[in-house]
C-alpha cells in the first residue's frame, strides 16, 4: 500500500511538472511573438506610417489570437480579462497597436513572474534624505 500511495504520488508529480512546462513555453513563445510583432510595428511607424498596414495588422490579429488563448489556458481570470480590455480598444494607428501589444507582454510577464507583482513602485527620493545620492559619490563616471 505505501508503494503503491508513493508511486501515484511519484505520477502527480510528474504530470504537475509536465503541465508546468507546458504552459511556461507557451507563455514564452507568446512573448517572442508578441516581441516580434512589436519589432515589426517599430520599423514601420519609423518609415512615418501612422495608419496600421494590411500584413502589420494581420499580424497583430494572429498575435491577439494567440494571447488570448494562451492567457485563457492559465485560468488566471484577472490576466483574461486585462487581455480581454486590452483587446477592445481602439487600433486603427500603429502606436494604439504597440500599446496594446507592451500591455499584453506586461500581462504575460506577470503571469510568468508573479513576484513582479509584489515589488514596490518606484519612489524618488529628496537629496536631503539620507542615502539619496549617495551613489554619486562611488561612482567616478558621476
Amino acid at each position: 500500500m505505501l508503494i503503491e500511495n508513493a508511486t501515484q504520488e511519484v505520477h502527480r508529480a510528474r504530470q504537475r511538472h509536465h503541465l508546468e512546462v507546458v504552459e511556461r513555453t507557451r507563455l514564452r513563445r507568446l512573448v517572442e511573438r508578441v516581441d516580434s510583432a512589436i519589432e515589426l510595428c517599430e520599423e514601420t511607424h519609423l518609415q512615418g506610417m501612422k495608419e496600421v498596414p494590411p500584413d502589420v495588422a494581420v499580424r497583430a490579429q494572429r498575435v491577439f489570437t494567440f494571447a488570448r488563448k494562451a492567457v485563457r489556458l492559465t485560468g488566471d481570470e484577472t490576466a483574461c480579462r486585462q487581455v480581454d480590455e486590452t483587446l477592445a480598444r481602439r487600433h486603427v494607428k500603429i502606436t494604439e497597436i504597440m500599446d496594446m501589444l507592451w500591455t499584453i507582454q506586461e500581462i504575460v510577464f506577470d503571469l510568468m513572474l508573479p513576484w513582479r507583482t509584489e515589488l514596490p513602485e518606484d519612489v524618488e527620493m529628496d537629496d536631503d534624505e539620507p542615502g539619496a545620492g549617495e551613489w554619486r559619490h562611488f561612482n567616478p563616471a558621476a
